[in-house]
């Protein structure tokens, strides 16, 4: 069987680290990126003594520094078979005037489509390709808490939704990944939070099994795509009363 490789982007959170492991385990070798030069070594180095013939090379990238987006992508040997980004900042709402709006919306939009933009070029060129993209429910409906991380994610499926229908008559394949809350080490969530939330395993076996099946669409459970049908549903007028 011939080997494929995938670029995995913001690899070294616990998603990433699940999604290396199967598609290692499913023979492909492995790119992994992001911004921190020792979680990168050792991933490099657990994936690498977990499955023994899978290749594994590590690049740098801060997301952040739009500079350095073609240097790094010219490092990356080629061909590539597809593209995982799990690049996204959350923020919540304090004040209008934060100064931080502009980079999670650069992180988890503008210059993320940036460097994504290189692959789906070359995925053109050769007329195949896939590229998996991690957006969030936060995208579907704007709520006070969150509401600039949500545009910026609202952006990104946008995005998705037009690349595919760009790339209708072509071997491109695109998937947006819509989880609600992820159950990741560290992560503070309250109690209802932890019952609607996935673990990172769970969620990275549903991701490559619907990459197989050719799903452009999928939510991290059916609870939460019946929950965020439920709230698109809600005229304006109620919905922005709502304190959640």
């Amino acid at each position: 069987m011939t080997k494929k490789t995938v670029a995995i982007i913001g690899a070294t959170c616990d998603l990433g680290f699940e999604l290396s492991k199967i598609y290692a385990k499913n023979n492909y070798d492995l790119i992994i990126i992001s911004r921190d030069k020792e979680k990168n070594s050792n991933l490099k180095n657990l994936i690498e003594s977990l499955s023994k013939n899978t290749k594994v090379s590590s690049y740098e990238l801060d997301i952040l520094d739009l500079e350095t987006h073609s240097k790094v992508y010219n490092l990356i040997e080629k061909p590539i078979d597809g593209v995982i980004s799990l690049i996204g900042e959350t923020h919540n709402v304090r004040s209008i005037k934060d100064q931080k709006f502009i980079s999670i919306i650069n992180t988890n939009y503008t210059y993320l489509v940036n460097f994504l933009t290189f692959f789906l070029n070359d995925f053109e060129t050769n007329n195949k390709g896939f590229l998996i993209c991690l957006s969030s429910v936060a995208g579907l409906r704007g709520r006070k808490k969150n509401f600039i991380y949500g545009s910026a994610k609202a952006a990104l499926i946008t995005f998705l939704s037009g690349s595919r229908n760009y790339y209708n008559n072509s071997n491109l394949f695109l998937m947006t990944v819509l989880p609600g809350f992820i159950n990741n080490k560290g992560s503070k969530l309250n109690n209802l939070e932890k019952l609607l939330a996935i673990d990172p395993s769970s969620l990275a076996n549903k991701i490559f099994v619907a990459h197989q099946q050719k799903k452009e669409v999928i939510y991290s459970s059916f609870i939460w795509r019946m929950i965020m049908f439920t709230i698109s549903l809600l005229p304006t007028i109620i919905f922005k009363r709502l304190k959640f």
